[in-house]
């Protein structure tokens, strides 16, 4: 990679490990993502990385809003002075963490109770909230001198999300899109149609010969065409795995929310938590609008042709 420099450590959960990556050119550098409050080692070694090549950080670019992806932002604007950049989706939940925490937690809390545990893990994890200075779609492009940084939307882990594409690379920065599939829980998205057509996005880039290799937040690197799209294929896979479980559990009779999560975490062997549930939620709302199933009386039910 050789306008990027990664930075990762351990992040506790079966091998999964926490990644920062910075991206030089010849008059700037930024930095994708902060990783979060703990890690304030890490993302110091990527600060003295940037000072080493003698260039200002320009930058800091969060995939998505995520506590383990924007935590460090106060903390490292403080230090740098460096814009923002984000999916302009993301704009109140870096603006404000208890926002950010109650609706990526407890937006069911007729279903998901806070624990200490899940606190302790999200909210105290964020540091202050900042302004998104620079709101992006996928388009956009930017210039860190001899270095063209394309964004990306592979929005679907959350409403919000980006990618960076280093063409003269080939290589793909991505936070979240592809999702871990061996944790506990379901790492989850809350938009099944937006998660697809990033999957499809991405799979394109290297049938194209535009990208070969990807680092993400959180899976190894994945260093070759063939790699990639294994990984996609996986979490295409996966999501359409899903969706067939979600109708499964309400084909002879309707039922809750609540047991249908219950039903599929079961089914796959996961934790069943506020990931999960919003990803079933999801899932709903998408059978929804296709006409496969009906909600009534707090029940769904599959419609009979």
């Amino acid at each position: 990679m050789k306008h990027v420099e990664a930075f990762e450590r351990p992040m506790g959960m079966g091998g999964t490990v926490l990644r920062i990556h910075v991206l030089q050119g010849s008059r700037h550098a930024l930095l994708v993502d902060t990783a979060m409050r703990g890690y304030e080692h890490m993302v110091a070694d990527a600060l003295n990385y940037v000072r080493s090549q003698g260039l200002p950080l320009t930058w800091i670019v969060n995939t998505h809003a995520h506590h383990d992806h924007i935590g460090l932002n106060s903390w490292v604007h403080t230090q740098t002075g460096a814009q923002i950049v984000s999916h302009i989706w993301s704009r109140r939940w870096l603006a404000d963490p208890d926002i950010n925490y109650q609706e990526f937690v407890l937006e069911f809390p007729d279903l998901i109770q806070e624990t200490r545990a899940w606190r302790a893990e999200v909210h105290d994890t964020l540091g202050p909230g900042t302004i998104l200075d620079v709101g992006m779609v996928g388009g956009e492009h930017l210039d860190l001198g001899d270095v063209d940084v394309e964004i990306i939307d592979v929005s679907g882990h959350l409403p919000g999300e980006i990618g960076l594409l280093i063409r003269d690379d080939q290589l793909l920065i991505l936070g979240d899109v592809l999702v871990g599939l061996d944790l506990p829980m379901f790492h989850g998205y809350v938009n099944p149609p937006q998660l697809r057509k990033a999957l499809h996005g991405i799979q394109t880039l290297v049938t194209n010969g535009l990208v070969t290799q990807v680092s993400t937040s959180h899976l190894p690197p994945l260093k070759t065409p063939e790699a990639i799209l294994d990984a996609v294929t996986q979490r295409l896979h996966e999501v359409d795995e899903i969706q067939a479980l979600i109708v499964d559990a309400i084909r002879d009779e309707a039922a809750s929310l609540e047991m249908i999560w219950r039903r599929v975490s079961f089914a796959k062997h996961k934790l069943p938590e506020f990931r999960g549930l919003k990803m079933i939620a999801g899932h709903l709302l998408e059978l929804q609008s296709q006409g496969e199933i009906a909600h009534r009386d707090g029940e769904y039910h599959v419609v009979r042709g």
